[in-house]
């Protein structure tokens, strides 16, 4: 399984739009065939995260190669506040849902 966890610090004033934004582009990521899982959090101060799971590195890179994660990025220097934390990984703990 192939991962992605960003941390995004919006600018005050666009922290609403980046919130918007990042809901279109996890509404168009869902129709992606290795998309495994996709989960925005916002937290205090501006600060979203993104945990992202695909079946292999191919699919996430397809998915880093797509029109609307292109659009995305070039509107980071207008909504962030700094630079985004970006990590690329290998799932370690296989999620267990224990609701089941």
């Amino acid at each position: 399984m192939s991962v992605v966890t960003a941390v995004l610090r919006a600018r005050p004033e666009c922290a609403d739009i980046l919130g918007a934004t990042l809901r279109e582009v996890a509404e168009s990521t869902r129709a992606e065939a290795g998309l495994v899982g996709y989960t925005v959090v916002r937290l205090p101060d501006d600060v979203f995260v993104l945990s992202e799971r695909y079946a292999d590195v191919a699919a996430r890179e397809a998915h880093m190669a797509s029109p609307y994660v292109a659009r995305l990025l070039a509107q980071f220097p207008e909504l962030l506040a700094e630079n985004p934390g970006v990590e690329f990984g290998t799932e370690a703990v296989e999620f267990v849902d224990f609701r089941k």
